[in-house]
């Protein structure tokens, strides 16, 4: 009987050692792909919105891991707050407007070690707005009102200031900003006669009327609505040092933004499921996504351009050149002849968006 019972014995001794050694092959495997992953801190210079859903994207397809990245997410109040972490190398990349590095490009003072590197918004996304049956009709209109900001640090605040300026009005002296947060409580200071006006994001002021309240959007002129916006913002040693890391980054940002245009839903529910806070408590589910498509169709249509994935992320000289000129007219900045060609570059453009657009939109339609 001992003599049968010693094969099966080594046998299983035999299978339990191989088991072993696939076990600790997995979690070998396991903890060098762990430690292939290279930590990023990218941040928004707002709170978190549908608006950011689109590049957030690129967490819930895995396209930052694929890249090798563990990113975190973290978020400010104005880019004036959120661009000294990226000077000090706390926040690898940003997402900003470009007035805070033109005004800072000013003669006289320290030009900031970071540059811009893709156009993430063609389109401006700030509006002012009113109730529905508000007097203001005209930006004239607007002389001797409060007008709601998100933060004074926001970049739409050196918009709005040019834009007034136009019209003859001084800050303090003809109108008043009112710093009113975003969501509720500033959709209750403008409800409520708090403020005579609205100046956040066009999303933002979606949501308000989903919500209820009844605006109108005050026209403006069409060099304003055709200023660019947010797009992504590292130091120029990591431009210089890690070209690779930047490749990697925004390329996996890029398809986020591709795959959230090919599925919008499936975008709103990565959204909702990374920040589940920001998920609304009112309504139905088909209500609460029917109303987030909206929001988050009226992004995407800002940050895709016409002619596809593939034109996404350049520069303009003229564009930026137009920015400068705005400013001037609004006395944030002293001349309109600011040298801004190294606040930004193109150097990184082709090579993000060298991915295939159509393999990725199909990958996001079928989840």
């Amino acid at each position: 009987m001992k003599q049968a019972t010693r094969p099966v014995r080594a046998l299983a001794l035999s299978s339990l050692l191989l088991t072993l050694v696939g076990v600790f092959a997995t979690a070998d495997a396991w903890s060098q792909t762990s430690k292939r992953l290279e930590k990023v801190v990218y941040a928004y210079p707002t709170n978190i919105s549908l608006s950011n859903a689109p590049t957030l994207m690129a967490v819930g397809m895995g396209y930052f891991k694929e890249a090798g990245l563990d990113v975190e997410i973290t978020f400010f109040q104005g880019a004036a707050v959120l661009l000294p972490q990226v000077t000090q190398k706390h926040v690898m990349f940003g997402w900003i407007n470009p007035d805070v590095l033109i005004t800072a490009r000013q003669p006289g003072r320290d030009a900031l070690p970071v540059k811009m590197f893709y156009n993430g918004i063609y389109e401006s996304p700030y509006e002012i707005v009113v109730l529905k049956n508000s007097a203001v009709r005209t930006v004239a209109d607007l002389r001797g009102k409060k007008i709601g900001v998100g933060a004074m640090s926001w970049g739409n605040v050196a918009i709005t200031k040019a834009l007034l300026a136009e019209n003859g009005m001084a800050m303090q002296r003809d109108y008043e900003f009112v710093p009113v947060g975003v969501g509720s409580t500033a959709f209750r200071a403008l409800a409520d006669g708090k403020i005579d006006a609205l100046n956040l994001f066009d999303t933002f002021h979606l949501q308000m009327e989903l919500s209820g309240i009844e605006v109108r959007r005050v026209p403006q002129p069409a060099k304003y609505v055709a200023l660019f916006s947010s797009g992504w913002v590292a130091h120029k040693d990591t431009l210089a040092e890690r070209p690779e890391l930047v490749v990697a980054f925004g390329q996996a940002a890029a398809k986020g933004v591709v795959a959230c245009n090919a599925n919008p839903e499936a975008c709103v529910q990565n959204f909702w499921k990374l920040y589940p806070n920001a998920k609304p408590t009112k309504g139905s589910d088909e209500q609460k996504l029917a109303e987030a498509l909206k929001i988050l169709k009226m992004r995407l249509a800002t940050m895709l351009p016409a002619d596809g994935a593939r034109k996404m992320g350049r520069y303009s000289a003229q564009a930026w050149a137009d920015y400068v000129g705005v400013l001037h007219t609004g006395g944030q900045v002293a001349s309109d002849k600011i040298p801004v060609d190294d606040l930004y570059t193109n150097d990184f453009v082709e090579r993000i968006d060298n991915f295939d657009a159509a393999a990725v939109a199909a990958s996001a339609k079928s989840r």
